[in-house]
This record gives structure tokens, C-alpha cells and sequence, in this order.
């Protein structure tokens, strides 16, 4: 049995709503996804008014390769294929937009705001690290091990500091035999993992 996606495909395109997609592999979620930055890319002054993101930098620089990639089809004649058709069509117009507005993409692709999560955080607390108080940071770390360590370090000294959690930090200590390294590990291990425990202690906005 064969399923007609096209009303699907054609509804997500629409640039005034949001969707989430899913389907599984080699369904065509890229080409998909390829098709809406274009009609974004005609509703706007500038191409960096545009933001994709996704997780990797393969992942930014694939989608970036068929977004110039469906631009040089778009100067070429139209494919038969019905997708590519599409993607043609499309294509078409944001050349059209781009001469309009002078973008001179395909000369300038790196004007296209395809970016990794890590990428635009970093752009985010360039543009603000006064507000971010992050001003010293120049890049993401790639291996948080040690910071989580730090932080439970810092923590379990914070806790020892107050008289009021003295008597259980005693208790819990005590199931280590009083190891305090293992104690850390275990909540440094336990960071990295914050996702899966943290909604336990209530959706509320308190972070400490």
C-alpha cells in the first residue's frame, strides 16, 4: 500500500506555520526541509534572517551543499522528476529574490545561517557577554567530564558549609564508607545525565 504525502508535504511548506516532521529514513525529511528554507528565504530582506539548525557540522555544511545545490538546478531546465521539480520551482524564486535584493548567494553561500545548536549559542554570547557573563568564553567544550566534576566538587563543599544539610550529608556519606571521591563521581556521572532526573524534582523555574 502506497501513501499520498504530497498534501502533507505541501501544507509543511508553508512559511506562516510551524510543523514537526517525521518519517522515517530516506523518506526525503532533507529535501523536505531544503524546500521550506528556500520559501523562507523569499519572505525575507536578508538570508541571515533565516536560521537552520541542527547537530553537527556535517549535518550544517550537507544542508548548506543542497541549498546551493538546488540553486544551481534552479538555473538549469526543469528536471522531471516531480520533487525536483519542486525543489526547482522553488529555487527559482529565491534566484528571482536574490537578484532583486542583490544577495549574490551563490558567489556568497556562507551567507546562508546554517548552524550547529553550539554554533549559534556561541554567536548568541558574542552578541551579548555582558548579559551572558560569559565574556572570557571562546569556544564549547567538547568534553564536560571535568566541569560536571568541578561543580559537584563545589556543591558537596557548599552543602558541608551549612549546618542544615551537615547531619544528612553525614548519613549519605556513611554508604561510602566516607569516600568522598567515589560520592563526587557519582554526582558528576549523575550531571551528565540531568535530563533524566532533574523533571523529578518538580517543572518549577528554581534552579538551586
Amino acid at each position: 500500500m502506497t501513501i499520498d504525502d504530497a498534501p502533507a508535504r505541501r501544507t509543511a511548506l508553508d512559511p506562516a506555520r510551524s510543523f514537526v516532521v517525521q518519517a522515517p529514513a530516506g523518506s526525503g525529511k532533507t529535501t523536505l526541509l531544503t524546500q521550506r528554507l528556500l520559501v523562507l528565504l523569499t519572505t525575507v530582506a536578508d538570508p541571515e534572517q533565516v536560521v537552520a539548525i541542527t547537530f553537527t557540522r556535517k549535518a550544517a555544511e550537507e544542508m548548506r551543499a543542497r541549498i546551493v545545490g538546488a540553486l544551481e538546478l534552479a538555473a538549469g531546465p526543469v528536471p522531471d522528476d516531480p520533487f525536483l521539480a519542486d525543489t526547482h520551482r522553488l529555487a527559482g524564486a529565491v534566484l528571482a529574490h536574490d537578484a532583486a535584493r542583490g544577495w549574490q548567494l551563490g558567489a556568497h553561500p556562507a551567507r546562508l545561517r546554517i548552524l550547529t545548536i553550539d554554533a549559534l549559542c556561541q554567536g548568541i554570547v558574542r552578541q551579548a557577554p555582558i548579559a551572558a557573563r560569559l565574556a572570557s568564553v571562546q569556544h564549547i567544550e567538547e568534553d564536560a567530564g571535568p566541569l560536571y566534576r568541578e561543580a559537584a566538587r563545589e556543591a558537596i563543599a557548599a552543602v558541608a558549609a551549612q549546618g542544615a544539610w551537615q547531619a544528612p550529608l553525614t548519613r549519605l556519606l556513611a554508604h561510602f564508607d566516607n569516600d568522598w571521591q567515589t560520592f563526587e563521581s557519582l554526582l558528576a556521572d549523575m550531571l551528565g545525565r540531568r535530563d533524566q532526573w532533574l523533571p523529578l524534582f518538580g517543572a518549577g523555574p528554581d534552579r538551586d
